[in-house]
């Protein structure tokens, strides 16, 4: 008798057990759920009425300086993966995406399409405000896997502004380093201009100019 006690002793606890479980697990849920949305909230990023008015009014009449120094003000803009959001982040072709849109520039939201757009160029023929191509970092693979817009080509080398995941993971100004070089596809030309008209560089503190001969 005492032993059938127990037994149903036994088996209660385990089924009180089993439904304080299922009480649980919904509460982690509704928990996860809604953490996960306070890190994805939109943030919006503060222009001031005149970096507004660059995009807002110029549209495809904008030269490549006019883009560049509003591309400028995205600097520091965190790496964020798939995305096009000056409040959240951006990758790299969410951020070349994002700034030439604002020109009203149709363009791909996908790297790897930019391969198919433009007037195609080597990086000698670099301009300010041109899109430079590189392959990702898997070195056997020739796909464009990463894109930015040329800032200078000068006697110090081309300058681009671009968002990265390497260490700087945002919005940046990179060199054309030997490790870039070696990623190097092409360069495409969406501004016509630059096939005729001397473009200033936009690069901060610098003055360096390209001219077309």
């Amino acid at each position: 008798m005492k032993q059938h006690l127990l037994f149903l002793f036994l088996i209660g606890l385990g089924l009180a057990a089993n439904a304080a479980g299922k009480k649980h697990k919904p509460a982690h849920r509704a928990t996860h759920h809604k953490k996960h949305q306070s890190v994805m909230a939109f943030v919006p990023v503060e222009y001031t009425p005149a970096d507004k008015a660059i995009a807002d009014s110029i549209g495809t009449a904008a030269s490549p300086d006019q883009l560049l120094t509003y591309a400028q003000k995205l600097i520091g803009t965190p790496y964020h993966f798939a995305t096009s959001n000056p409040g959240y982040g951006f990758d790299c072709s969410g951020f070349v995406g994002f700034v030439f849109r604002s020109f009203n520039f149709d363009v791909p939201r996908s790297s790897y399409e930019y391969i198919n757009i433009g007037e195609k160029l080597a990086l000698d023929e670099a301009k300010p405000g041109d899109i430079i191509l590189f392959t990702g970092t898997q070195t056997r693979s020739r796909k464009i896997g990463h894109i930015g817009i040329v800032m200078s080509n000068d006697d110090d080398g081309v300058k681009f502004i671009h968002s990265t995941s390497g260490k700087e993971h945002g919005v940046t100004i990179s060199a054309m380093d030997e490790r870039y070089q070696h990623r190097f596809v092409r360069i495409v030309r969406l501004f016509k201009q630059n096939d005729t008209a001397e473009t200033l560089a936009a690069v901060p503190g610098a003055a360096s100019r390209t001219i077309n001969k």
